[in-house]
């Protein structure tokens, strides 16, 4: 009887012992690494007819229009898209890459401030053979991502690579709030909306605008995302809370001076509180807010959110939930004081005119 005898013994079995232990470690570590998720078949197109209200003249309808977005199937057999893609909707059909049939949705829940939206398809066969993305974590700068989608120029799934360049506040086109954002370089053209951005496997955002800049593009991160779904658990959206101020930055020696700025302290200038707001009462004209929730504000408006990287300081009260409560330090006359506002009103709602509205009838 002949035996299969390794090429340099012992050597070549300790060489093997060693390449399955650093295979499984990795896994352990990492499974992201090994996972083989069908992405492309959870990618979903959507096909929306929608009907604006007019403005101009709110006794009449725009008339009717099509547009097509993207979107992808999450926990719960749900359909994440973006809410710029299905707002004033009269009728919408989606269908998963690679599928010809399509199928009737509605949505199911909308928040147009962060631009986000969830469809649901009553019938369960859409779901067949389809896998439920999982969503990641916040993108870090330079991570390669790739973006799913159907945007205008054909009807097949069209993937594109980039790399996150920017982790900040930005302004949402589509509710003109400025929440965080990432900047992507992937390609992002009119027909993306609502489609996935991934990084190992797991979605890390949603591609929701692009700007008239050359590869710049954007997507709406996972910590709004979370914040959206947490929100939605109860059946409704109740939306990102604000304080309702006016403020400015307070770099200049001069007004530093005049307001009794130490150099141990940084903030902002409160110049006025809004019709209601519920800091009224609270703040007042004149106060100086050194820091939210024990996070110190810096002199022009923003906080570190994640080490050498900054952005809006409203990101901190952004991060909790309508009725949550936020603590504020702040310097009035001088002396530094504790504060407590509750959370009780979305962004953008101390607007006296509207900025943008959806799915509701002008009143006159």
């Amino acid at each position: 009887m002949s035996h299969f005898v390794l090429p340099g013994g012992n050597k070549m079995k300790k060489l093997l012992l060693i390449v399955i232990l650093v295979v499984g470690l990795s896994w352990m570590l990492n499974p992201s690494l090994f996972a083989q998720t069908n992405i492309t078949g959870s990618i979903v197109k959507i096909y929306t007819v929608y009907n604006k209200h007019s403005y101009s003249r709110p006794w009449q309808m725009m008339g009717q229009e099509r547009l097509s977005g993207s979107g992808c199937i999450i926990e719960g057999n749900r359909i994440l898209t973006n809410a710029h893609v299905v707002g004033d909707y009269t009728f919408i059909q989606v269908k998963r890459a690679g599928v010809a049939k399509k199928f009737t949705a509605e949505v199911e829940i909308v928040a147009h401030e962060c631009d986000l939206a969830i469809l649901k398809v009553k019938d369960k066969s859409f779901f067949t053979g389809a896998e439920q993305l999982e969503i990641g974590a916040l993108a870090e700068l330079r991570d390669e991502v790739a973006t799913y989608g159907f945007p205008a120029g054909g009807d097949e799934l069209a993937i594109t690579e980039g790399v996150v360049s920017r982790v900040e506040h930005h302004i949402y086109a589509h509710s003109e709030a400025s929440l965080l954002s990432c900047q992507i370089d992937a390609a992002i053209n009119p027909g993306s909306s609502g489609g996935p951005v991934i990084n190992g496997n797991k979605i890390v955002g949603e591609a929701f605008q692009a700007t008239a800049g050359e590869n710049i593009g954007y997507m709406v991160p996972v910590p709004v995302i979370n914040h959206f779904l947490k929100d939605i658990e109860d059946g409704k959206y109740d939306g990102i809370p604000a304080i309702g101020i006016s403020w400015q930055k307070i770099e200049n020696p001069d007004m530093r001076s005049l307001y009794k700025i130490s150099e141990n302290h940084t903030g902002v200038l409160v110049n006025k509180i809004y019709p209601g707001s519920p800091a009224k009462g609270i703040l007042k004209s004149g106060d100086v807010i050194l820091s939210a929730e024990g996070v110190n504000i810096a002199n022009d408006g923003t906080v570190e959110f994640r080490e050498n990287e900054r952005t809006f300081f409203g990101h901190v009260i952004q991060k909790k939930y309508i009725d949550d409560k936020a603590e504020f330090e702040i310097l009035r006359d001088g002396k530094v004081m504790k504060v407590e506002i509750k959370l009780s009103i979305p962004v953008n709602y101390c607007h006296l005119v509207p900025r943008e509205q959806y799915d509701i009838a002008p009143t006159y």
